[in-house]
């Protein structure tokens, strides 16, 4: 809800157009974005624990290349932060929320 959703216009994995691509099939991203923040939405449907790359469009969200924060969110995700370019790991049927800056 701090993020604010609800003004965010949402880019969904199955839009051509959504500026953020994982490097594997079986784990999708979905991006709410605003002016100068996004919320990066994870979600894998590997059988097994995954490591999976975000390749995004800096560019296209108007932001320049920066760290990855996932914030903690209860009963959901603890806090960390992942560098762009590096693996980040998704259990099965879980998923990541990152907001970005």
């Amino acid at each position: 809800d701090d993020f604010g959703l609800a003004q965010a216009r949402m880019l969904g994995y199955w839009d051509p157009a959504c500026p953020v691509r994982p490097d594997r099939d079986d784990v999708k991203a979905t991006a709410y974005v605003r002016d100068g923040a996004t919320l990066i939405a994870l979600a894998s449907w590997a059988p097994e624990p995954v490591d999976v790359r975000l390749h995004i469009d800096w560019p296209a969200l108007g932001l320049a290349p920066c760290q990855l924060p996932a914030p903690a969110v209860d009963n959901f995700q603890d806090a960390a932060a992942f560098h762009p370019g590096a693996a980040i790991p998704v259990a099965p049927g879980r998923g990541w929320l990152l907001r970005v800056p």
